[in-house]
């Protein structure tokens, strides 16, 4: 565990603010060529959106963080703002914020918003394994103790992985929507499927993350995130049911 990472001028600069702008950096790159080969879009617009889309995340998955801890911020409201501290950001918020923000700029391009949010899934994906080692060395997500070997020291106990545990899912999940190219799948399928497959994997690990319970054995994280599987779930069939089906990509090209 090592939150902060080095001093720049006496300015701490945490672990978790520079995986997660390393996770930006990399999710950047492969949407702008995803983007490009599905759709012919402009690599600079898809660079604009994409920057638009990380700022309402951040934004939204902040709201969202003080709306389920509000508590501590009544208390100290300055805390409100001070996310390089606490790296309090809740994913189901940012994404949603950035959605609403995508949707509302393919409007005005004759683009597909469906086909567009395809080309962003694996790079959704990815994005989040690489944030998770920032988690890891911050301390976010914290595993219950535990004496399994892979164990790892946090907070002076052994501890579950569980951030290591989200970033092996990632990798997982990247290489199921990898193995869906050689399918026909309707148009949005591919990004539902991403959003299915990481709650799923969410919903597994909270069995193992230091979190109270809420319903039952439930946290909030598990609740949110069977929420999403349902939803996705419901919306998966629906698309194939009834939505156009797009030409897979061609698996000669380069991964998205």
């Amino acid at each position: 565990m090592r939150p902060i990472l080095y001093d720049l001028w006496g300015i701490p600069i945490s672990a978790f603010g520079v995986f997660l702008l390393l996770a930006f950096l990399v999710a950047i790159s492969v949407a702008r060529g995803s983007a490009h080969r599905r759709l012919g879009v402009d690599p600079n617009w898809t660079l604009d959106l994409a920057l638009y889309a990380i700022i309402a995340g951040i934004v939204g998955g902040r709201i969202g963080y003080i709306a389920a801890n509000l508590g501590q911020f009544i208390v100290e409201p300055v805390k409100m703002v001070t996310i390089w501290r606490d790296g309090g950001l809740v994913y189901y918020g940012a994404l949603a914020a950035a959605l609403l923000l995508i949707r509302g700029a393919v409007r005005s391009k004759q683009i597909s918003g469906a086909g567009l949010l395809d080309a962003f899934a694996p790079a959704l994906v990815l994005g989040y394994g690489v944030a998770m080692i920032g988690a890891l060395l911050h301390g976010l997500f914290a595993g219950r103790p535990t004496g399994v070997p892979w164990a790892i020291e946090l907070f002076l106990e052994r501890r579950h992985p569980t951030q290591i545990y989200l970033m092996l899912a990632s990798v997982a999940i990247l290489a199921i929507l990898r193995a869906q190219r050689g399918r026909q799948l309707a148009s949005g399928a591919l990004f539902v499927l991403a959003l299915f497959l990481q709650a799923v994997a969410r919903f597994a690990v909270d069995f193992f993350v230091e979190a109270p319970a809420v319903v039952g054995p439930l946290t909030a994280g598990q609740l949110a995130s069977g929420a999403v599987v349902l939803v996705t779930a419901v919306l998966l069939v629906r698309l194939q049911r009834q939505a156009p089906v797009i030409p897979p990509e061609p698996a000669a090209e380069a991964p998205a």
